[in-house]
């Protein structure tokens, strides 16, 4: 059953066509890098420019099977991201790495003393240990 899409003459065409200028600027992204992150980025985003390519692919040509690949090319897609997080694991930093402020440690915490409780049951809110009844334990 083959159904006619609203402005399918000009609209397919164009999103084809912006998919392909998108797909030359993560290509150039993918060659110039500069870091070995931006490039599995780019590989990422050119898989999803693919995904999208076969699915307005599957919309023209009225076929729902080439949807299956894009679920396919999604799923090996993730597998493909996921595989390149052992290789980012931070061990050191590499010379054309800087260090920013997110980086560097904090500082250890003010040690303050904690006072130790007579009673087993901690104070009520507002009041302290002192300021309890005589012979009984806050609640």
């Amino acid at each position: 059953m083959m159904s006619e899409i609203a402005g399918a003459a000009w609209v397919l065409p164009l999103t084809f066509a912006l998919q392909g200028v998108s797909a030359a600027l993560i290509l150039i992204r993918l060659i110039r890098g500069p870091h070995a992150t931006d490039r599995v980025v780019a590989i990422d985003a050119l898989t999803m420019i693919g995904i999208g390519v076969i699915a307005l692919l599957a919309l023209a040509t009225a076929q729902a099977v080439l949807l299956d690949a894009a679920v396919v090319l999604a799923l090996v897609s993730f597998l493909g991201t996921t595989a390149f997080i052992p290789m980012f694991r931070r061990r050191g930093r590499g010379p054309d790495e800087r260090v920013t402020t997110a980086d560097t440690p904090l500082p250890p915490a003010a040690a303050t003393p904690v006072p130790a409780r007579a009673g087993r049951n901690p104070p009520a809110l507002g009041r302290t240990t002192e300021d309890a009844p005589s012979g009984e334990d806050t609640p």
